[in-house]
């Protein structure tokens, strides 16, 4: 019978603010990658559970080649000390005493979330700037191993969702932290109908207002974000007609990317709290020998019966594409229609 897990609630969170050393109104800063977990948990249990937690947690993607989307590193509890200032953590025990990880747990979560561990209705709980500021935290604890893998089990996917959006809204954070482009924002508000947050070192690379039409590119590495319209129709509602949209307008403005089929997916997904279809894949062109992973959002304006895609797509070659891709993801979330008259015709 599969378990049900309540949710902790606002009690757990004043235990929590008085157990975990949250006594402090301003924290600074974390320091370290983005994407990098520390883990601490006993040395045996963590060597019986690691391989479900790690393939949770690297969630491979193609770019093409497999990258990791986060990075695991176990260490003994002795070394907590010493990266107390960095982004994340996890921690993994049981409520049985008598090792070090789980003693420090004992002591340190409420025993209202313990009790309710050792009867099978909690499992885990997030816990924000745990010593520093802008820190993730997951505590997953249960009444022994077997519990620990079955629970696990049932909730990895939650748990890494509600981690990959909390990393996702650190990362828009940190992003527009050094500046932010005003006044190209109400530009594309005004002559095409949409906002979108970008960044101080991207550029209006190109635009064609007759096809609705824009370009926003930066480099080191070359990444980009492209945006256009075009009529509503049923028919584009599958994987090879998007594409075919996409290979027009990158053959058009971009030599002659392609998409590769074979390394390409169509999924329907929530964005801007309506439904969308989105293209997940890599790209290529054979001409320049160059190529990389893209997404594009297709996104349904009933205003005036349009379609948008919202395109991003990473050129890196020798470097990882993932961070890169992720901070493309951060901006084209933030893309929103406006009321504008003239653009919705």
């Amino acid at each position: 019978m599969k378990k049900t897990f309540k949710n902790p609630g606002l009690w757990l969170l004043a235990f929590v603010l008085l157990y975990l050393n949250s006594a402090c109104d301003y924290k600074r800063s974390a320091l370290g990658e983005h994407q990098h977990i520390f883990v601490f948990a006993d040395s045996l249990l963590w060597l019986d559970v690691k391989d479900d937690v790690q393939e949770t947690f690297y969630n491979y993607i193609h770019t093409p080649r497999a990258e990791r989307s986060f990075t695991l590193e176990w260490l003994p509890l002795s070394q907590l000390n010493a990266v107390s200032n960095r982004m994340n953590f996890i921690f993994i025990g049981t409520t049985q005493p008598g090792t070090e990880v789980n003693d420090y747990l004992l002591k340190s979560v409420p025993p209202q979330f313990i009790e309710k561990v050792n009867n099978d209705e909690n499992f885990y709980f997030f816990k924000n700037d745990l010593f520093m500021g802008n820190q993730i935290s997951i505590f997953m604890l249960a009444k022994d191993a077997t519990t620990f893998k079955e629970n696990f089990s049932q909730t990895k996917n939650n748990i890494f969702d509600q981690f990959n959006a909390k990393y996702l809204a650190r990362l828009e954070d940190s992003m527009f932290k050094q500046g932010e482009q005003d006044e190209l924002e109400e530009y594309l508000a005004e002559h095409y109908g949409y906002k979108i947050r970008v960044q101080h070192d991207y550029f209006l690379a190109n635009q064609n207002p007759d096809e609705k039409y824009v370009w926003l590119r930066r480099i080191d590495p070359d990444r980009w974000i492209s945006i256009w319209r075009v009529k509503n129709d049923s028919l584009f509602y599958n994987k090879d007609s998007l594409m075919q949209i996409r290979n027009t307008m990158t053959g058009k403005y971009y030599d002659g990317d392609v998409v590769v089929d074979d390394e390409t997916q169509l999924s329907q997904v929530d964005f801007l709290n309506r439904q969308a279809f989105k293209l997940t894949g890599t790209w290529r062109n054979d001409s320049l020998l160059v190529g990389g992973p893209f997404r594009m959002y297709t996104i349904y304006n009933a205003k005036n019966d349009s379609l948008y895609l919202v395109d991003i797509a990473v050129m890196a070659p020798t470097r990882d594409k993932k961070p890169f891709l992720d901070q493309l993801e951060v901006i084209a979330s933030t893309f929103k229609f406006v009321v504008n008259e003239k653009t919705e015709k």
